[in-house]
């Protein structure tokens, strides 16, 4: 055997000395399997509490499930609104068979609201439809609702059913259903015609919706079933907060306004409100908000026992035992203790009150500059003393004067916009007479009724003409102006300035601000999360008072405080009565951006500080917005008219509202109707949004010698040329250039430019001023009125419909004689 030897090359590194730390890798090696007692004991009793912890959450989250599916006493009934998308639907008629959808079922109906409790379904719901033609009405009511149910007629929907569905979309849609009545007396070639026809319709907004008949009791019975089990759609900016629809409406006037008859102010008084609370719990100290007409407070509430409970016993018919059942609810509804009472309610102060004093600017003495240096406070970034004044749970210390030297831009606006409107414009507004000529001979040519000219408002239509004319030479000649011949540049432009760069010049949002700017809440984009939470996360919290919170579900009275008399008479008119409660701080007024696109049927001009009516999520109310452009920059540029296409922002003084939330946009027209103008939603707050006006000055090249070329036009005196040398031009075909000298008085000028100018450019110098929306807020007694819609030219398309169709099953009857 030959001996072995250690091998020489063979490397042994030196194992590393861990100590007496050793990892838990080790550890687990070094035991071979073997658990500790105590930390086994440990895990499992984890493990015991984290599983039963599931369980619990699992258990409960199942029962709310169930209770809500079934309408027990802990949730309120199924809120099923009844929308009529043709006038030839009989709601009545729906109504009548959802009642006897079974044969235990016991109603109750009152001011307007069917209430069926079906045993045998063991289910509960409310009904209400709004009347045909009411759009306030029909908004409220599907704003609250929990399901839609859309009903169309054979024909399908008309034209103000296609309106009414374009607002329902715009303003958040729930869980909805559609349903077809009258297609049990159709013949079978009619039958699958009107089916396409609906079909048709629905298609582009609604692809792969299910058309269901509700023409017999079967139906009816089918449908309820469909509507008891249906999965709920989330609407946030509703779900997110209390609210209510009124099933019983008191109003009782006040005693210290009884006695003021000489008075011309409006008699104030207590509206009670008494339905079904739903969404999250309402705080008696919190503020409420009426649609239409503003924010209140609250005094009391109490509650009620449920009028309408849902009774199981079995399958028995209860029809006759049913009315004792009302008699006996009734006596109970009168039985009422008081939930809470408001101790300390939030103050409806909506805005700064600005100290008049604090706009003097004096030199400091000698004492004053003696005096200690205030120690500053460490506060969160992002928040400014000035936030730190309203905004709960932030520290208090001094506010930040904000209010600069105020300016009248609004009327100084208004004034030039008159004034571009009257200059003339050449032959494109030549060609614009011309078109709009045309448009208005080929209308009176078509209509050859006698009385046509007693219906045409000659003022309005001149008005009109005005418009299209400017916003069709804004689109041609954008921001173009022509300088005024009589008065100075320099003096019709004084609060205008210059810019090297739209995008990277720097301007101070708290430069030269408005008196209006001193009145509001400053919200920028970076404190705007922190102000959502903190107020979403105080109107969580309970009374210290021992006050109750009244719960979703529970069948309440809210007394509601200072109410104007003409509010309930508005509600009594067929309006349903809606109440939402507000998060704190959602009362003060601020600065809000809404991102809205045109609707594509609304084709008038629409200009800037127009009065427009708004419905932002819950708020209705009246502004005038200006609009700018939606991009990514610190700066935006701002619009004359709402565009045709695309989006623009529109910024209006307004409470406070958080995102998301949808936007819809009416105007009053001629008729003192409401057309749907845009859709959109709501922008996060921010008032430091820059919203900058661009006026461009346009000038002709007189002699051109390569790069130095003589201007006129764009100025008429030496002055104004030696005022604006500073700033750079501009041409259409994309020179730039600066302005040399002046050539003798009437406004000629010498320029230079990095290239050579063609004979056909024209010479461009932009001047930027900042501006801000009128101080137009008005949230009272403000209605939507549906729009003025030719019923005649309706009924002729409906016959021309029916003619074609019974066509068709003419000629198919007379070619079964061949066969």
């Amino acid at each position: 055997m030959a001996g072995g030897h250690r091998s020489v090359l063979k490397q042994k590194n030196k194992a590393h000395n861990h100590g007496k730390h050793r990892s838990k890798r080790n550890l687990k090696r070094e035991s071979h399997g073997k658990v500790n007692v105590k930390q086994l004991t440990k895990e499992k009793k984890m493990k015991e509490i984290l599983r039963s912890e599931a369980s619990q959450k699992r258990m409960s989250e199942r029962g709310e499930a169930f209770d809500q599916r079934r309408g027990a006493a802990t949730a309120p009934p199924r809120l099923v609104a009844i929308v009529s998308l043709h006038k030839a639907v009989n709601t009545s008629e729906i109504e009548h068979l959802l009642q006897e959808a079974d044969d235990s079922a016991v109603y109750h109906s009152d001011n307007g609201m069917l209430h069926v409790s079906a045993s045998k379904l063991k289910n509960r719901m409310c009904f209400y439809t709004p009347v045909y033609g009411e759009l306030q009405a029909l908004l409220d009511a599907t704003k609250v609702a929990d399901i839609i149910l859309f009903v169309v007629g054979p024909s399908g929907m008309d034209q103000y059913g296609e309106h009414c569905l374009t607002c329902i979309m715009g303003q958040g849609l729930p869980a909805n259903v559609f349903a077809c009545q009258g297609l049990l007396n159709l013949s079978k070639k009619k039958l699958s015609n009107s089916k396409k026809k609906i079909e048709k319709q629905f298609e582009k907004s609604f692809p792969g919706t299910k058309l269901r008949n509700i023409d017999s009791w079967q139906d009816a019975q089918a449908l309820w079933r469909m509507l008891a089990n249906l999965a709920l759609k989330e609407v946030h900016f509703r779900d997110s907060r209390p609210y209510l629809i009124a099933e019983k409406i008191e109003f009782e006037a006040n005693d210290s306004n009884e006695a003021d008859d000489e008075t011309e102010r409006e008699t104030l008084g207590t509206l009670k409100l008494t339905g079904y609370l739903r969404g999250k719990s309402l705080d008696v100290n919190k503020l409420i908000h009426l649609p239409g007409w503003g924010d209140f407070q609250m005094s009391q509430i109490d509650q009620l026992e449920d009028p309408h409970p849902l009774v199981v016993k079995g399958n028995k018919d209860r029809r006759k035992k049913g009315e004792v059942g009302d008699e006996e609810m009734k006596e109970e509804t009168v039985k009422r203790f008081c939930l809470a009472k408001a101790t300390n309610p939030e103050t409806l102060q909506s805005e700064v009150i600005p100290d008049e004093m604090d706009q003097e600017q004096t030199w400091p003495t000698a004492e004053e500059l003696g005096e200690d240096k205030v120690v500053k406070v460490k506060r969160l970034k992002g928040i400014s003393d000035y936030q730190s004044n309203w905004i709960e749970g932030l520290e208090d210390d001094k506010a930040d004067n904000d209010s600069d030297d105020s300016s009248d831009s609004d009327e100084e606006m208004d004034d030039e916009m008159n004034a571009e409107a009257k200059v003339p414009a050449g032959s494109d507004a030549d060609d614009a007479d011309q078109d709009d000529n045309l448009d208005t001979m080929t209308e009176t040519e078509v209509d050859e009724n006698e009385n046509y000219d007693d219906q045409i408002d000659l003022d309005e239509e001149k008005k009109m003409y005005e418009l299209r004319k400017q916003e069709r030479l804004h689109v041609h000649f954008p921001d173009e102006v022509d300088t005024p011949v009589d008065i100075p540049a320099r003096t019709r432009f004084a609060r205008y300035r210059g810019m090297d760069s739209f995008q990277t010049t720097v301007w101070d949002p708290n430069d030269c601000l408005p008196y209006d700017y001193a009145r509001i809440y400053r919200v920028t984009k970076h404190n705007y999360k922190l102000l959502r939470k903190i107020s979403m996360r105080v109107s969580e919290e309970d009374d210290q008072d021992g006050n109750l919170l009244a719960e979703n579900g529970n069948y309440i009275t809210v007394y509601v405080k200072n109410v104007p008399k003409s509010c309930s008479e508005s509600y009594k008119s067929g309006v349903p009565a809606t109440l939402y409660g507000l998060f704190s701080n959602e009362q003060k007024m601020t600065l809000i951006s809404t991102l809205i696109s045109r609707e594509s049927h609304f084709k008038a001009p629409v200009k800037a500080k127009d009065p427009l009516i708004f419905q932002i999520g819950f708020r209705r109310f009246v502004a005038c917005p200006i609009f700018s452009e939606h991009s990514l920059q610190n700066k935006f540029k701002m619009e004359r008219f709402l565009p045709q296409q695309g989006f623009i922002v529109a910024s209006m003084y307004a409470p406070i509202m958080f995102a998301p939330a949808p936007v819809l946009v009416f105007r009053e027209n001629i008729m003192q109707k409401c057309d749907l103008v845009a859709k959109g939603s709501l922008l996060p707050l921010d008032t430091n949004r820059i919203v900058i006006k661009r006026v461009v000055l346009s000038g002709a090249p007189f002699k051109i010698n390569k790069r130095s070329v003589v201007v006129r036009y764009m100025f008429f005196s030496r002055e104004d040329i030696d005022f604006y040398k500073p700033i750079e031009l501009k041409t259409k075909y994309g020179k730039r250039g600066h302005i040399k000298q002046a050539l003798g008085t009437h406004g000629h000028m010498k320029c230079t430019f990095n290239g050579q100018l063609k004979s056909e450019d024209t010479i461009l110098l932009h001047l930027y001023k900042r501006v801000y929306p009128k101080w137009s807020y008005c949230s009272s007694c403000v209605q939507i009125l549906p729009p003025h819609i030719d019923q005649t030219m309706q009924d002729s398309d409906d016959e021309v419909e029916d003619e074609d169709m019974e066509k068709e099953e003419v000629k198919g009857e007379a070619f079964k004689l061949f066969d």
